[in-house]
């Protein structure tokens, strides 16, 4: 079954062997329109004396075999045994929340079928017992700034809060939405692992903007590229490329009033 399939529950029809009453004697072993008399050999007692000398045996009779009747018409269909191997469809109701190995005991007829399933992998979900475990991607600035974003949940989409300031492979729970315990009352929980998505590309403006908030940063552990430190203390940029745009956000940030070639964003002192 599918991880879908193990995680909602469903029915699932299979065809199996099954080793049931004969359909054409239903069981009596004779053929139709005859019956089994008392066997005429043990006396319907079952057993039979086997006289050795001095000695006597008593033994399951040779002729019914134990039964105390005798069937002088057995059954073509099965041989006078009674039953046959029968291929059948079945319906098979698979719990929800069942897991990979999991064995189950159901009915068939007058026998019982002892099922194990087979739970596919999924690519998305990583199941522990209840709980299931999920990756989710961020962007820089939500990691940052914080956000929402939209996930794929196990019976429904959830819509999760993300923190400012959160990390990559931040872990958190949504209580209650992972599998059904099929042992138990109740669901698992839904794990959900964020990882910050870091651009390998940045046009000028974005480059400008990352640059413009090395300098500004604290407690830089290292060194950042393209940025040394100042005497003072302070960062500045070192290289020797013209960016118009993180001269401008210098003066914002400083207060001052700029205003710069027309392929750059315009900016103006708010104070």
């Amino acid at each position: 079954i599918t991880f879908s399939q193990a995680a909602r529950g469903t029915n699932k029809e299979v065809n199996i062997n099954v080793v049931d009453n004969c359909p054409k004697c239903k069981g009596s072993r004779c053929e139709p329109g005859t019956t089994a008399t008392k066997c005429q050999f043990c006396n319907g007692t079952g057993m039979e004396s086997i006289t050795t000398g001095p000695f006597v045996m008593r033994s399951t009779c040779r002729y019914c075999q134990g039964s105390r009747m005798y069937i002088k018409h057995k059954c073509t269909e099965c041989e006078g045994k009674g039953s046959t191997v029968q291929r059948r469809k079945i319906t098979v109701p698979v719990p929800a929340g069942i897991e990979d190995g999991q064995t189950v005991r159901m009915s068939v007829g007058n026998k019982e079928l002892f099922v194990t399933f087979r739970v596919e992998k999924s690519d998305y979900f990583k199941r522990d017992g209840a709980d299931v475990y999920t990756e989710a991607d961020i962007s820089v600035s939500q990691a940052i700034l914080g956000g929402t974003i939209r996930i794929q949940g196990l019976y429904e989409d959830h819509t999760i809060q993300v923190m400012p300031g959160t990390s990559s492979h931040t872990k958190i729970r949504l209580s209650g939405k992972g599998m059904k315990k099929v042992s138990g009352y109740g669901h698992g929980d839904h794990y959900v692992t964020f990882k910050v998505i870091v651009p390998k590309k940045l046009d000028e403006k974005q480059k400008a903007l990352v640059m413009a908030y090395a300098e500004l940063e604290k407690d830089t552990p290292g060194q950042i590229m393209g940025v040394t430190f100042k005497k003072d203390g302070n960062k500045a940029f070192t290289t020797a490329e013209k960016l118009e745009l993180l001269d401008a956000i210098r003066l914002a940030l400083e207060g001052k009033n700029i205003k710069i070639s027309e392929n750059v964003t315009h900016l103006t002192n708010s104070r």
